[in-house]
């Protein structure tokens, strides 16, 4: 009869540990351990194994409470988990400010002329500039009111020539140097 009793205790000794066994998760069958958070102590952590977040708290943090009017977000606040009982407010938030203006870019200029003064000579009372354009070895015979290639000869004088940069009619001067 002892034998019995014996086996009936030892059965219902491993009926439960197989039950607790089955309720904690530890045979890996999906249990997600909900019982174990539910039990767990204020700032203890859930088992990460189970979870997989290493420190994730199993409780979360109060929230301090703040007061509705003196912040912006507050119904967001609340939808987060914040003070549930806050005041809301349908006034659109603010306009946010405007856009800092970039400084104005400054007026297109001319480029700088891509002529050389090689030389002047006079013809029937009218001045004649010899021109080099970049490096072409080929001057370039330049009289008053000849167009050049985006500029127009305004004047021709011995000491130099006004010139006006035709797409942005800018003038420009070309100087000839010392005058024999």
């Amino acid at each position: 009869m002892a034998n019995r009793r014996s086996l009936g205790l030892g059965l219902g000794l491993m009926l439960t540990l197989v039950a607790t066994w089955y309720a904690a998760g530890v045979d890996g069958s999906g249990v997600d351990g909900a019982a174990d958070d539910l039990l767990a102590a204020p700032g203890r952590t859930a088992p990460a194994a189970r979870t997989g977040l290493a420190d994730t708290p199993a409780v979360s943090e109060p929230v301090p409470r703040t007061s509705a009017a003196s912040e912006p977000g507050a119904p967001r606040m609340a939808r987060e988990g914040g003070d549930l009982f806050a005041t809301l407010s349908w006034t659109p938030p603010p306009a946010p400010p405007p856009p800092v203006a970039a400084a104005p870019e400054p007026p297109p200029r001319a480029p700088a002329l891509p002529y050389r003064y090689l030389g002047r000579m006079e013809e029937d009372g009218r001045v004649v500039a010899f021109l080099a354009e970049g490096n072409q070895p080929v001057p370039r015979v330049v009289r008053q009111g000849d167009l050049l290639t985006n500029h127009r000869v305004d004047e021709i004088t011995p000491q130099g020539m006004r010139l006006t940069y035709l797409p942005l009619n800018e003038t420009q001067r070309l100087l000839f140097g010392s005058t024999p």
